[in-house]
């Protein structure tokens, strides 16, 4: 039997970036306001910005290590299953936060922060593909799995600490629009929704 959905461990790991993201557009606003006042902040904090910049820079490969240590323990305690996670992970991140992104990214062509001028749908310029955020779709896609995995409250809302904190370094960063990185949470809890369908399905006996 088809056990019922995790949704509250995957809500627990997207809401600390939900709340952010609300609580930033009450008091920042939603479009250029935010990417002044943050622009303004790394200027008179450099020190921390460049703490952000590894945050950014290294939130993802911190998560391969997780997994990668999951299969290495897996196949230390012959646990196909857990290899089976790993590699449904792999698979579904490609994609979905690698391949299914750029394709929203170039055929949206939406502005970055601080770049002039209108969205150009299907463009490769860098600078006109913005949404969705790619960093915030790949964090959630490898946070949310686990959560419903180990099913525990703490470790939920603590790694959807972990994707706030990624995510939102690329608005303080001016990489993105709060609505790139709403867009990014969306894509990632979709392809959690489908590493946790599809584990399931494989590891039922």
């Amino acid at each position: 039997m088809r056990q019922p959905y995790p949704l509250s461990h995957h809500v627990l790991c997207a809401l600390p970036l939900l709340a952010l993201l609300a609580v930033s557009t009450l008091c920042l606003g939603s479009g250029d306001e935010v990417t002044a006042f943050w622009r303004a902040w790394r200027h008179a904090h450099p020190d921390a910005t460049v703490a952000v910049r590894v945050l950014t820079d290294w939130g993802n490969p911190a998560m391969y290590v997780v997994y990668a240590a999951l299969v290495w323990r897996a196949r230390r305690n012959h646990d196909p299953r857990t290899v089976r996670f790993v590699m449904v992970y792999v698979a579904v991140q490609l994609l979905i936060s690698f391949l299914l992104v750029r394709v929203v990214k170039i055929a949206a062509g939406r502005t970055r922060p601080g770049v002039a001028g209108p969205w150009m749908p299907f463009s490769f310029d860098g600078p006109h593909n913005s949404l969705p955020s790619g960093h915030t779709t790949e964090i959630v896609g490898a946070c949310a799995p686990l959560a419903m995995r180990w099913q525990r409250a703490a470790a939920s809302l603590a790694l959807g600490c972990f994707v706030a904190a990624v995510g939102y370094s690329r608005v303080l960063l001016g990489q993105h629009h709060a609505s790139d990185v709403l867009a990014g949470l969306l894509l990632g809890s979709l392809a959690a929704f489908v590493i946790h369908r599809i584990t399931h399905r494989t590891a039922t006996p």
